[in-house]
């Protein structure tokens, strides 16, 4: 099995990461795609095989590079700010015990400064893949996909045996920087398929990741705008269904808790699981200052996953609990 990463300017992360992932693996494979810093020695350092490229603006296209190296059946996709953990020895019966129908694994990954704006202390990627099987696409956000076409079959991992923790950006103005950077990938992205007339999942897909880093960089107004644009590209489809997600947020946080309602609604009756839509409700109906009926809605409900499964931090839920039994704000004057 291989360790597969691609990096830049991560001398400071680098080692750590590769000496965790190190036990899982027979080979560790890092494409440098331009660092400045001493990370092409620290890669070495650690017995790395290190290949150089040039930054394209293009993040599959730097990890099918990367990709191209590696020799290993099973390839573990890793970046340096990504720790491993979990059980070595376990993970080869398990990837043997994988039918010949799986392409991929998907990992949890822990968020090490614990949840993040939605609510996530964590949540699941495909980070683990046959190599002869995927290969990724987008310029941001790049997904896996099925050489063969059609969907990637994929099962899981259980944590015990492998987990990643992602420790990401400290430093606000560094986290601005990378969502600022993914913002313009999104939109170069956006309006190359457009231009070559993409498939509506195609661009609801580069919609969704446009007001994903809109968001991210602090621009509501103009996540909105694209985040509308994905909903309309793929009615009913997961790009559809992430997309109405961010709009409830954005709707309850911006007062607009009618258009919030019905966005639950249309969430509810494309299967999105029960217990979330009622949570996301009785944001809405904290919102109105309805806090009794946000209170019943949550009754019942003991923990929440989000549209791909992942378990919401608990605080989120009591939260919620604790606004409805709140008293009604006295009014000025």
């Amino acid at each position: 099995m291989t360790a597969c990463m691609i990096v830049r300017d991560a001398e400071t992360e680098l080692a750590a990461c590769l000496a965790s992932v190190r036990p899982f693996v027979d080979e560790l494979v890092v494409l440098d795609t331009g660092s400045v810093d001493g990370t092409p020695a620290v890669a070495a350092a650690a017995g790395a095989r290190l290949y150089r490229t040039d930054w394209a603006d293009d993040f599959a296209a730097a990890r099918n590079a990367a990709l191209a190296h590696c020799t290993g059946d099973w390839v573990l996709s890793i970046d340096a700010d990504e720790i491993a953990g979990g059980v070595p020895r376990w993970l080869g019966p398990t990837l043997a015990a994988c039918g010949p129908e799986v392409d991929g694994i998907s990992v949890l990954i822990r968020h090490a400064d614990g949840p993040d704006a939605r609510g996530l202390a964590g949540h699941r990627e495909v980070k683990l893949f046959r190599r002869e099987r995927i290969r990724w696409t987008g310029r941001v956000h790049e997904r896996p996909v099925r050489l063969a076409g059609g969907e990637p079959v994929i099962a899981t991992v259980p944590e015990r045996t492998l987990h990643l923790v992602h420790h990401g950006y400290v430093d606000p103005e560094l986290a601005r920087a990378k969502a600022e950077r993914n913002a313009r990938l999104c939109r170069l992205q956006l309006d190359e398929l457009v231009q070559r007339s993409a498939e509506p999942e195609q661009i609801a897909w580069a919609s969704l990741d446009l007001g994903r880093s809109e968001l991210a960089a602090g621009r509501p107004e103009q996540a909105v705008v694209a985040l509308r644009l994905a909903r309309d590209g793929a009615v009913g489809g997961p790009a559809w269904s992430w997309a109405t997600d961010f709009l409830v947020r954005l709707a309850i946080e911006q007062h607009r808790p009618d258009e919030a309602t019905w966005l639950v609604a249309e969430l509810f009756r494309a299967g999105a699981p029960a217990d979330y839509c009622r949570w996301l409700l009785a944001l809405t109906l904290i919102a109105r200052g309805a806090a009794a009926e946000a209170d019943r809605l949550l009754s019942g409900i003991a923990e929440l996953t989000d549209l791909a499964g992942n378990r919401l931090d608990s605080a989120r839920l009591q939260q919620a609990r604790i606004a409805c039994s709140a008293p009604p704000l006295a009014s000025a004057g």
